[in-house]
């Protein structure tokens, strides 16, 4: 009896503990076909936090650049619409987690992580636009 209560103490602990991501990770290779299942929606966003210069030096076609190393960069998160779908990245997925991580805590309802950034999509030899 006492290992069925461990398991049903285990599982409603660790339940509410996985709903609390919203995003959902993707390869490069996965988020090409999102771009190209939605990108000509105006509720799909391509979110590029990295630095105006490694945007600069070339991004993903349609993408919106926002700054994670600005200091005004929660400020700009804030003022976006959270009701629409966003496919967050940056150079190797390390700045992209923490923006989405603070993307779900100001409650965005769609997330996509492309966890292996640029240099992910740079090896999958996808177009980057300059």
């Amino acid at each position: 009896m006492a290992g069925w209560f461990t398991v049903a103490l285990l599982l409603g602990i660790a339940a509410p503990l996985a709903a609390a991501s919203k995003a959902t990770d993707v390869t490069a290779a996965r988020a090409q076909t999102l771009i190209q299942e939605k990108a000509k929606r105006p509720e799909f966003v391509i979110l590029d936090v990295r630095t105006p210069q490694e945007f600069s030096e070339g991004h993903l076609s349609g993408a919106v650049n926002v700054n994670s190393a600005a200091p005004d960069f929660q400020a700009k998160l804030g003022a976006l619409d959270r009701s629409k779908e966003y496919l967050v990245y940056c150079r190797s997925g390390n700045r992209s987690q923490q923006a989405v991580r603070a993307m779900e805590q100001l409650d965005f309802k769609s997330l996509y992580h492309m966890y292996q950034g640029v240099l992910g999509w740079q090896e999958k030899k996808l177009p980057l636009v300059k």
